[in-house]
């Protein structure tokens, strides 16, 4: 008898298998609800893509530019599938793709340590404001001149530029959010003994970290259009944008040189979409919170109190009148 009210019904010894794990209630319905929602925003970029191209289709077709000046969008993805397969294209692509990762690792490896160091010494920002806000709004496109005096390579040229225009969105960002920092959760530490370090490390790091990515993402796009602009200018021998030049040589070719700008957006929403699912895995919370920005706050656990003021009051003034 003990035995069994040991293992409960259906559970002994003699089973062999555990209970199964039961469901709680409306679980399915929520995943449901956020599958759906996923399909949802999917379908409705799908419709937006195919509704751009089907407008430049019948731009093309109908004549509104002139003979040769809008390739139809059908020609472009086509041209745009065989360089998939093309080895000459795909070097030209790596040698940008290099480049621009290269500067994007450069200014995240300067601009971060930079932020943090800046962001918690006061007085030093102060003292670098002035500095940082009259370099920032320097074009980088402006310094190609100096760059090329600098480096004489181009690969080095090109991943200057990138580092340049990639550096001023992560170091904002990593500002800011160390300026968003929770006071109260760093006293608190404080108060335990920890030291300087430890705090930012265990609070403020932790804190920034989604403003650090928002910034990153920002810079890969930014990173990008500066290695296609580098190329266009400086020249060099490889690259995407050696690639476009060489498209409109000899007559030109405008599909080829619209199929190599859809592969640059392409692998800006390649990046784009990595970054993003890095900071669902790192900062799931980040994700929760701007799910409920939007207006979609996670279902509350049945049972619990609302968040409101009045069910506050009315609930407390029960418990007194039951204390009474």
């Amino acid at each position: 008898m003990k035995e069994a009210a040991r293992f409960g019904p259906g559970s002994g010894p003699e089973t062999g298998a555990r209970a199964p794990r039961r469901v709680r209630p409306g679980a399915l319905p929520r995943a449901g609800a956020l599958v759906s929602r996923r399909w949802g925003r999917a379908l409705l970029g799908a419709l937006g893509v195919g509704g751009a191209v089907l407008v430049l289709e019948l731009l093309s077709r109908t004549g509104a530019f002139g003979d040769g000046e809008l390739p139809p969008a059908t020609s472009v993805l086509a041209r745009a599938a065989e360089m998939a397969v093309d080895d000459g294209f795909l070097g030209q692509l790596g040698t940008t793709v290099s480049a621009w990762l290269g500067g994007l690792a450069l200014a995240v490896a300067l601009a971060v340590p930079a932020g943090l160091l800046l962001g918690s010494l006061p007085r030093l920002d102060a003292a670098s404001l002035a500095v940082v806000e009259l370099a920032r709004p320097v074009p980088s496109v402006a310094l190609i001149p100096l760059a090329i005096l600098v480096f004489a390579e181009p690969v080095r040229v090109e991943r200057s530029l990138v580092c340049y225009a990639a550096l001023w969105p992560i170091l904002l960002n990593t500002l800011y959010g160390l300026r968003d920092v929770d006071p109260v959760a760093k006293e608190t530490l404080r108060s335990f003994g920890f030291g300087p370090l430890s705090v930012l490390w265990r609070v403020s790091l932790p804190s920034a970290g989604p403003f650090v990515l928002t910034g990153v993402r920002i810079a890969a796009s930014v990173g990008l259009i500066v290695a296609v602009s580098a190329e266009l200018r400086a020249g060099g021998d490889s690259g995407l944008g050696v690639y476009l030049l060489q498209t409109q040589s000899g007559g030109g070719r405008p599909d080829l040189m619209v199929a190599g700008a859809v592969w640059a957006g392409a692998l800006g929403v390649g990046a784009n979409g990595v970054l993003v699912a890095v900071g669902r895995g790192l900062f799931p919370h980040s994700a929760r919170s701007a799910r409920s920005a939007r207006g979609r706050p996670f279902p509350r656990r049945k049972g619990s109190a609302p968040s409101t003021p009045g069910y506050r009051a009315s609930r407390s003034s029960s418990n007194a009148g039951r204390a009474e």
